[in-house]
């Protein structure tokens, strides 16, 4: 079976090139076991840090940027763990049953629309605070816990219901037969359409929120040529959800790549997933300042990122 979600992390479709050498296949397995690995211990740090750091300081505790950043690393340390096995299952061909797969790439789907989810609320967090400012606080107040009861339902639905519906669709000895190619029941259409349009609707309201954070700055005169570091802010924000977002379509797609291309496309992904905890939260000044009380030795690396 072929996996075809969108969560980045999935076999490509091999119908052309070498990538249709099952030597190949193993290949680009044992790469993206080992980066995930590598993102899970990076990842695994930055929640740890942040975490304490944000449940140590009472400010940032009530900020809601920082309540999703914590979310946001939360997901992507699931997201590599998850892949990581998965993987490494692949590669070792070991014999798991094909439901435990099935459950295992869920996860990972789930952990990858959390990622994704959580850089949407975060751009039009900051987009509330720069364009309502004196609404702001109220507005989170009142909507924050019905958003992230709805974002997790954006993330568990098409997952849950396509597993569910292949469960009932095959039969109990198909379903709980060993598999050790480890694969996925999100492959249908419907599947792929639905994650496509999520994805799409994020991606608007993206660009939407920094369209809306540019031309409020532009009037006020934060972007003004004197003033570089907002227009620099923005331009590596649109940098790494470029990075995040690009290889996500192309596997939503389904562009048939060879094996050079296929890694190329998830070690972009992957780098994108590095950069987002040092942009989302080292390079935010409340959060960088915070550190050092609870990590000294971060306190010469912070000083040193707040002078660049």
């Amino acid at each position: 079976m072929r996996n075809l979600s969108y969560g980045m992390d999935g076999r490509f479709d091999l119908h052309t090139g070498k990538m249709s050498s099952p030597d190949h296949q193993r290949a680009l397995d044992v790469v993206k076991a080992c980066v995930h690995l590598g993102m899970f211990v990076a990842t695994s740090m930055f929640t740890y840090v942040f975490t304490v750091t944000v449940h140590g300081s009472p400010h940032l505790r009530r900020n809601a940027h920082y309540l999703l950043l914590l979310q946001h690393c939360f997901c992507l340390t699931g997201f590599n763990a998850a892949g990581g096995v998965i993987h490494g299952l692949r590669f070792l061909r070991l014999p798991v049953t094909r439901l435990a797969c099935w459950i295992l790439f869920d996860l990972q789907v789930v952990m990858a629309r959390g990622v994704t989810l959580t850089l949407t609320l975060m751009c039009m967090c900051t987009c509330l605070s720069v364009c309502c400012p004196l609404r702001y606080n109220a507005l989170v107040r009142v909507l924050y816990r019905w958003v992230i009861v709805a974002t997790w339902t954006l993330a568990l639905v098409n997952p849950v219901v396509f597993t569910i519906m292949a469960c009932l669709q095959q039969p109990r000895s198909y379903v709980m037969a060993l598999d050790t190619e480890c694969s996925t029941a999100l492959e249908g259409k419907a599947c792929i359409i639905s994650a496509f349009l999520l994805l799409l609707l994020m991606v608007l309201l993206m660009l939407s929120s920094y369209v809306l954070i540019y031309l409020e700055g532009h009037h006020a005169g934060h972007f003004s040529q004197s003033n570089s570091k907002g227009r620099h802010t923005i331009l590596i924000h649109m940098l790494q959800l470029s990075l995040h977002i690009l290889p996500i379509f192309i596997i939503v797609s389904r562009v048939h790549q060879v094996l050079i291309v296929a890694i190329i496309t998830f070690l972009t992904f992957s780098i994108s997933q590095f950069l987002s905890p040092v942009i989302y939260g080292l390079r935010c000044k409340e959060l960088r300042t915070e550190i050092p009380r609870f990590f000294p030795w971060c306190l010469n690396k912070s000083t040193n990122l707040e002078a660049s």
